[in-house]
């Protein structure tokens, strides 16, 4: 179950339109919301030397600010929802270890936030504190791209597209999906996108045949697998269903697969070996995050 849900905040309503969707999973997983903002002990242009003085006025500022503004947002949050507990923090360093330290003080097991953001406490950290914490985060961390202004929300998750190679790594987004399905009562919708490779394009009969055999041997193969994993969702209550689908480019089979399914969350793993070059499948969760119009959980996976 997701417990402690972080949501890094830089003061914009681009980052806030991520609240809607954490406080709906706080609400339904019985946890509570740990809103943060991360101040620079610096500012971006060091005043001369001999002016120390300044330069602890303005953090002292700028941490003040920051205060304020959580107080707001809690005292909103909980008016909206008194049942869940709602923690604020204003903390300062560098943003992406900053947040991975508090990750790991109080034990955090969701981030939700947005890819992008231009707040007035941090001028647009949003966008690569998200590449950095699909690196390296100890937990996964749930990716919404919102509209321009902020003001479009993340959908309800009702249903869950999970994509998967038949790799142990992608293995690794499964119990996240789990708990989430239990949680939120939505269905899931397993799927995987198999690239054939390039045809032989050979006349000689047998040769097209053997081709073709190899071709349906793997796709029955992967259907097989998404079964059982199905099947072992559905003993638990959970609504499952497989899909198999022969496709050169599975960023973009994912994507088409999300408007086919209507999905609302896409959840899939990277191969945890940090830097976005190297998710799973190539660079396909980097493309499916930057591409999708849903929200998107994002899992380390194992090292192979």
């Amino acid at each position: 179950m997701h417990r402690k849900i972080l949501v890094p905040l830089d003061g914009s309503r681009l980052a806030e339109s991520a609240l809607p969707l954490a406080r709906d999973l706080a609400r339904r997983s019985g946890g509570e919301l740990h809103l943060t903002t991360v101040v620079s002990p610096l500012p971006g242009v060091r005043p001369g030397s001999g002016e120390a003085g300044p330069v602890k006025g303005w953090f002292e500022e700028e941490r003040g600010r920051g205060k304020r503004y959580l107080a707001d947002l809690k005292t909103r949050l909980q008016e909206e929802v008194p049942e869940i507990a709602v923690h604020t923090k204003v903390i300062s360093g560098p943003v992406v270890s900053s947040l991975e330290e508090r990750i790991e003080r109080i034990d955090a097991d969701l981030v939700v936030m947005t890819t992008h953001g231009r707040g007035r406490l941090e001028r647009v950290w949003l966008g690569s504190v998200a590449d950095g914490l699909l690196r390296s985060a100890p937990c996964p961390v749930i990716l919404w791209r919102p509209d321009e202004d902020g003001k479009e929300r993340p959908p309800e998750i009702r249903s869950i597209l999970v994509p998967l190679d038949e790799s142990g790594n992608s293995r690794g987004i499964l119990p996240e999906v789990k708990a989430l399905a239990l949680a939120t009562g939505a269905s899931v919708a397993f799927f995987s996108a198999f690239d054939h490779g390039p045809s032989l394009g050979s006349t000689y009969v047998p040769h097209a045949a053997l081709e073709e055999d190899e071709r349906e041997e793997n796709l029955q193969r992967l259907r097989d697998y998404l079964g059982r994993l199905a099947a072992e969702f559905k003993t638990e209550g959970i609504e499952a269903s497989v899909r198999v689908a022969v496709n050169e480019s599975p960023a973009r089979a994912i994507l088409e697969r999300q408007g086919e399914t209507g999905a609302d969350l896409i959840a899939m793993s990277t191969r945890g070996r940090g830097g976005v070059a190297r998710l799973l499948m190539g660079s396909v969760a980097d493309k499916v995050v930057r591409g999708a119009e849903v929200p998107v959980m994002v899992a380390r996976g194992q090292q192979d």
